[in-house]
C-alpha cells in the first residue's frame, strides 16, 4: 500500500493538511484580528519592531512630598535632579561668560551664588564629578581657569 504513493503526492498531502490546519486555529482564535485587518481598520506590523523601540522618559523637576524616594546609588532623586539643573545653569553660565567676556572674580561670584543656590551637591557624593565638570567648563573660556584648589574653596564658601 505505501509503495503505491509516491513522495511527491505524500508531501502534497501534508501540505494540504497543515495548511488546512493552521487556517482553522487562524479562524478559530484570530478570526476578530484578522477581520480587523482585511477591512483595513488596523495595519499589519511587525511586532519584533515594536519590541526594538526605545522609549525615553523626560524626567521633569518635581517636588516630593513625605518620604522621597532612593536611587540605586543611595541618594535621593531631587539631588540627582538637582545635580542635573546645577550642570545646565553652569552651561548658561559659562556661555553667558564667554559671550560678555567677564573677568574672573565677577565669574567666581556668580559661581559662588550658583553653589548657594544648589548646597544639596556640596555633601553629596557627586560633588568631585561635579567639581570636574566646573573646571572642564571653565577651560572652554580663554580668559577663566579654575583649579581644583579653588573650587574647592568655593565649595567651603
Amino acid at each position: 500500500m505505501f509503495t503505491n504513493i509516491s513522495w511527491s503526492n505524500y508531501i502534497f498531502v501534508i501540505v494540504l493538511l497543515l495548511a488546512s490546519w493552521y487556517l482553522f486555529i487562524g479562524f478559530r482564535y484570530y478570526l476578530f484580528d484578522i477581520t480587523e485587518i482585511v477591512t483595513g481598520k488596523r495595519k499589519l506590523r511587525n511586532h519584533r519592531i515594536k519590541d526594538l523601540e526605545i522609549h525615553y522618559d523626560v524626567v521633569h523637576p518635581q517636588t516630593f512630598t513625605g518620604s522621597s524616594k532612593k536611587t540605586s546609588f543611595g541618594e535621593t532623586e531631587e539631588t540627582i535632579l538637582d545635580i542635573d539643573a546645577f550642570a545646565e545653569k553652569l552651561k548658561n553660565l559659562v556661555k553667558d561668560a564667554s559671550q560678555r567676556e567677564v573677568i574672573k572674580s565677577e565669574f567666581i561670584g556668580h559661581l559662588s551664588l550658583l553653589f548657594t543656590e544648589y548646597s544639596s551637591i556640596k555633601n553629596s557624593p557627586f560633588r568631585s564629578s561635579v567639581s570636574e565638570l566646573i573646571i572642564s567648563e571653565c577651560e572652554k573660556l580663554d580668559t577663566i581657569s579654575l583649579s581644583h584648589v579653588e573650587v574647592e574653596d568655593l565649595w567651603n564658601e
